[in-house]
């Protein structure tokens, strides 16, 4: 199953690539950061009891994650 990405833009007009909710229930955002310094983006998990664990990423690390989860869709596209 595929579908388009959730994509809008903050008030403040950054990127948000993709947002859903996951098989828990948490919401999860993949937006562009405003660090000035260097291109990063965020990935907002936040849970329904208001904990949150979100990555700051720069694009190498981006990129680990990304390659990451291709692995696991591959592997496991046909379960």
């Amino acid at each position: 199953m595929s579908t388009e990405p959730d994509r809008s833009l903050t008030p403040r007009g950054f990127v948000i690539y993709d947002q859903f909710k996951d098989t828990y229930g948490s919401e999860i955002r993949i937006q562009h950061s405003s660090a000035a310094t260097r291109t990063c983006v965020w990935i907002f998990a936040d849970g329904e009891d208001d904990s949150t664990s979100s990555p700051h990423l720069d694009v190498e690390q981006a990129k680990r994650v990304r390659d990451a989860l291709d692995v696991f869709i591959r592997e496991n596209e046909d379960a």
